[in-house]
């Protein structure tokens, strides 16, 4: 072989070896990355940090002099949970740097939504930023001049405003230098004015806006009313840190003069949590129709409020404690300021006690002190009442079981004041008895027997002290269930039947209650425990069910049921059946639901009372109509409807009548027309009461916002007063 031809070879050959050597080393520098336009695959995956970042485009290539990946065509960028779309982006492995373009959209894990038209975004940090933004975090929106990620759970908006209306041009906004956005938690805003349209309203140097519940910072109801005169009812939200928040409240009544109070709810890191209201005001009743006119008489002065305290801590598992302190200045305090919660007033709500129980092995021990606090009210004191309710336990292996309940209790009633009468005792009382459980072919039999003793220190009877009373008890209860299942398939009406099944639970109890060797007429009064009487009866209950299966979940069709006491001869009342009381709800779709429930007595042969309620297409916002019925002989006999219509997407209608046919005629009649306004709906309502006039009033409600509604009516005879949105937590 010439040396011209070895030469030649050896030259090829060096030169393979360099294309092997040059290839090996690009390959490694673009692992998952493709080396040309033509190897371009529509998926790939970036190393950024410790993860990687999908990546989903229409073409792929990477730039092997500029180590750039760059993304064409419906661009789709996944990482920790935030996604990236656009039309292009450059990425840039280095540095980690991506620039997106066109129809920029970044959501976040959190909720927000940023958009713009260029964004920069390093993916080893996770922060980004974009020019002439807009931004979701619902139920708020938003525009800035620059947007940007700072981290996971916060957005910094530059000279930019928040809202909760979408228009280009919105109705109204809050307008600030600087935002820092929280998605599903709050919005903070330095320096910020209320804008409506072009008009500034109001400047405040910090906004802090709650947006994991939607509920508003400010919440205002003016109006007018009879008693109270002109009058603004002003709530604002706080919320100090996690742990502590709440409302403060400014009222001004213009025959009233000003109020305020404040809501406090807490949490402690290891003692509960709790709330504390007070509502305080120096009632001034001035006697003029306006506060500018001549006053006839002097203006009379008081002072009235309102304390509350609740506190719960769940010390650990098995024990729990609850304090409630509750004082008012008057009785009539919340009737006339607090109607809304006047109506809900019970005594359990309104007690001053404090309550610990802690579960045992075998049953819980608790430990329960009540105290007077209201002095124009009556009540018991239990200072203290301590309880061991023993469950039921077998008795070893036999299928006997026991239960018992002891409760020590040092007693004071007090009579409201002005008087000063107060009855006091201790007392033990021991409640137990003794079970069996059997069954009888298919029948269930549970007989027990058992009795009561009750030590008190005094009586009615000064010269009968430290007596012993005690009740011998027994009955039994047998029961047992019937069902039959047919394979039926069915969606007439649209009941979407998979299968039905009827169950049928008949129940019969039988109770006895011996005399108690002391009679209740000797004792004072405290709670059921002193008013305990002879018991002798059977009770009859029967329950019918009939059920089918709806997305592999059982659904009850109809439910049937009636029971009765019958009173046997020592009884003290008049032997056999006592009042038939009777159920029925039926419910084959969804949204039609039909329920009656009724008591027959047996004594005198008529019935008692019939309810009965129909709804059709129930929950529906095209249209839904309710229609009821309440009845008692000779005191009363009303049937109530309401129907309501969406119109179309703007306009809504609401027709609330109630008859009362025992006295004839319409007795109450409500109209509502709703407008949506985009961000606003408007309500216009009107009232006629028969004998309390008319009222009319008009009503907005910020939809990103239900539960603040601004109420401006202005009644012709009185007003409805208990609105006040910001009055519950």
């Amino acid at each position: 072989m010439s040396s011209y031809r070895r030469k030649k070879i050896f030259i090829i050959l060096y030169f393979l070896f360099c294309f092997f050597c040059f290839s090996k080393i690009i390959l490694a520098e673009t692992e998952d990355i493709p080396s040309s336009k033509e190897d371009a695959t529509p998926s790939q995956k970036i190393s950024s940090s410790s993860e990687s970042v999908e990546l989903n485009a229409d073409t792929v290539e990477y730039v092997v002099t500029e180590n750039k990946m760059v993304a064409t065509g419906n661009v789709i960028v996944i990482h920790k949970g935030d996604t990236l779309t656009c039309d292009r982006i450059d990425f840039y492995r280095d540095t980690k740097m991506a620039y997106a373009k066109g129809h920029v959209r970044l959501e976040m894990s959190k909720g927000a939504v940023i958009q713009g038209d260029q964004m920069t975004f390093n993916f080893g940090i996770m922060k980004g930023d974009l020019e002439q933004a807009l931004i979701w975090a619902d139920p708020f929106y938003g525009k800035g001049k620059s947007v940007s990620k700072v981290d996971k759970n916060r957005v910094v908006m530059a000279r930019g405003y928040m809202t909760t209306c979408d228009l280009e041009k919105p109705h109204f906004r809050f307008v600030s230098r600087t935002w820092d956005i929280y998605p599903k938690d709050k919005l903070i805003a330095r320096h910020a004015r209320f804008m409506v349209g072009e008009v500034p309203l109001f400047y405040t140097p910090r906004f802090v806006q709650d947006i994991s519940g939607k509920r508003p910072l400010f919440t205002f109801i003016p109006g007018y009313d009879k008693e109270w005169g002109m009058f603004l009812l002003s709530t604002m939200r706080y919320k100090l840190n996690e742990h502590v928040k709440g409302f403060v409240h400014f009222d001004a009544r213009e025959k009233k003069d000003v109020a305020g109070g404040v809501d406090v709810f807490y949490e402690t890191p290891n003692t509960g949590d709790g709330i504390i209201k007070i509502y305080y005001m120096n009632e001034r009743n001035i006697t003029s129709k306006r506060f500018y006119k001549p006053r006839p008489s002097p203006t009379m002065e008081r002072e009235r409020f309102k304390v509350e305290w609740r506190h719960k801590w769940q010390i650990d598992k098995e024990t729990n404690v609850i304090l409630q302190y509750y004082k008012r200045s008057d009785a009539d305090f919340l009737k006339e300021y607090f109607e809304k919660e006047f109506k809900k007033d019970t005594a359990a709500s309104t007690n001053t006690y404090f309550l610990l129980t802690r579960a045992l092995p075998a049953g819980t021990l608790s430990f329960r002190t009540d105290k007077r606090v209201n002095r124009f009210e009556g009540g018991v004191e239990r200072l203290p009442e301590i309880a061991y309710d023993l469950s039921s336990q077998q008795i070893g292996d036999s299928k006997f079981y026991f239960r018992g309940v002891t409760t020590y209790s040092n007693l004071a009633n007090k009579q409201a004041s002005p008087t000063e009468v107060r009855l006091d005792t201790q007392r033990v009382d021991f409640d137990s008895d003794v079970s069996y459980l059997a069954k009888i072919l298919f029948i269930e039999l549970k007989p027990f027997v058992g009795g009561k003793e009750t030590y008190y220190t005094k009586t009615k009877d000064p010269a009968k002290q430290h007596i012993l009373r005690g009740m011998f008890k027994t009955g039994a209860t047998l029961s047992t269930k019937f069902y039959k299942l047919w394979d039926i398939q069915s969606n007439l009406w649209q009941m979407n039947i998979h299968r039905l099944r009827h169950v049928i639970t008949p129940t019969v109890t039988y109770n006895y209650d011996h005399d108690p060797t002391v009679p209740s007429t000797t004792l004072d009064s405290y709670d059921g425990i002193d008013s305990l009487q002879r018991r002798h009866n059977i009770n009859f209950a029967l329950e019918n069910k009939l059920q089918t299966k709806r997305g592999g979940t059982p659904v009850d069709l109809l439910r049937v049921g009636i029971n009765s006491d019958f009173h046997l001869k020592e009884h003290p009342a008049k032997g056999g059946f006592d009042t038939v009381i009777s159920r029925v709800e039926l419910i084959p779709r969804e949204r039609f639901r039909f329920y009656v429930d009724s008591s027959y007595d047996t004594k005198d042969h008529k019935m008692k009372t019939v309810n009965f309620e129909f709804y059709i297409n129930e929950g529906d916002p095209k249209w839904s109509w309710i229609v009821g019925k309440r009845w008692s002989p000779s005191t009363f006999d009303e049937v109530t409807s309401e129907f309501a219509y969406q119109i179309n997407p703007k306009w809504k209608f609401r027709l609330y009548d109630l008859f009362d046919l025992w006295n004839g005629g319409l007795k109450e009649q409500e109209v509502s027309v709703t407008r949506d306004l985009h961000c606003w709906e408007m309500s216009i309502n009107f009232t006629e009461k028969r004998g309390q006039g008319n009222e009319i009033w008009l009503v907005f409600t910020l939809k990103a916002f239900p539960d603040m509604a601004l109420d401006l009516g202005t009644s012709f005879n009185r007003r409805k007063v208990g609105s006040q949105a910001g009055e519950t937590p």
